[in-house]
């Protein structure tokens, strides 16, 4: 079987994909990598984020796992709110937990990628920092939710392409704060949740249900190891590339990805089940101890 793209019509962006033919074209030229964008280019193509305070690139692209298929994540952060009115450019509104609640996400294009363009206000990215900036999270603010998340790790991750100095500062803050606790601190209680769940589907019988369930909870324990060691993604399809670049000292990447394809569950899901269970237990107690000590 060979998977097919959709034949149905598409739009994304601006609209280039919008045809069967033209999707055709586009992966002709999507051989290669994405490249990231200079601030030169992008001041040219979207003179719009000219006096942005600073842009910065994150996710795959950056990270070097991008294929052939990945968007170009890209961050524009301004002073004050940019008028997309009349732009040209097409873009939609996100609701976050900040004060001003407002982001806008542009959907572009360079060459045959699209890019992902997200506009936020350097006062909302001050005020969703120092929600972290003591020793334990502040208890007025709300929680950040996924997109407030996903900012906290692309700024981190990322790569700078204009203003430098601010995205440093901000990054060293990050790096500086609780939030990588608080992070591995909501994945160990996920994870504590589901291992609960492990063990009452064992005494009832449901072993499939179980081996779904340990493996969910083996995700989330080894995403809050990840977290202690300044990983902050939130994307699991990136799981085995994350740990080959963090390599935790505390389990080989080799054992994870053997747990984590769940090797023998098939022909042992009782057994499968609770030995994935006790590794998730043990990183979960490297986890709280990190976190002591962190």
């Amino acid at each position: 079987m060979r998977f097919e793209l959709p034949t149905m019509a598409l739009r994304f962006g601006s609209g280039s994909e919008a045809t069967p033919e033209r999707r055709r074209d586009l992966e002709a030229g999507r051989r290669e990598p994405a490249a990231v964008p200079d601030g030169a280019e992008i001041a040219a193509r979207y003179p719009i984020f000219a006096d942005a305070v600073s842009v910065y690139a994150a996710g795959s692209v950056v990270q070097g796992w991008g294929h052939a298929n990945s968007d170009l994540d890209l961050y524009v952060i301004t002073d004050e709110p940019i008028d997309l009115t009349d732009s040209g450019l097409e873009y939609f509104d996100r609701r976050v937990s900040t004060e001003d609640p407002d982001i806008r996400i542009v959907l572009g294009e360079f060459g045959p990628f699209r890019a992902d363009i997200e506009l936020w206000r350097a006062a909302q990215v001050d005020e969703i920092i120092a929600r972290f900036a003591g020793s334990t999270p502040s208890q007025e603010a709300p929680e950040p939710g996924k997109t407030e998340q996903d900012l906290l790790y692309r700024l981190a991750s990322g790569m700078p392409l204009t203003g430098a100095d601010w995205w440093q500062r901000r990054r060293d803050e990050i790096n500086a704060s609780c939030y990588g606790g608080w992070l591995a601190e909501n994945r160990k209680l996920t994870a504590e949740t589901l291992l609960e769940d492990v063990g009452g589907l064992l005494v009832s019988g449901d072993e499939q249900t179980a081996v779904l369930a340990a493996r969910d909870a083996l995700v989330a324990s080894v995403e809050a190891l990840l977290a202690v060691h300044r990983d902050y993604s939130i994307n699991r399809k990136w799981l085995y590339r994350r740990l080959l670049a963090v390599r935790p000292p505390e389990i080989s990447v080799e054992a994870a990805w053997r747990a984590l394809t769940m090797v023998g569950a098939a022909d042992d899901p009782a057994g499968w089940a609770g030995a994935t269970a006790a590794l998730s237990q043990r990183l979960l107690i490297t986890v709280e101890g990190a976190k002591r000590h962190g």
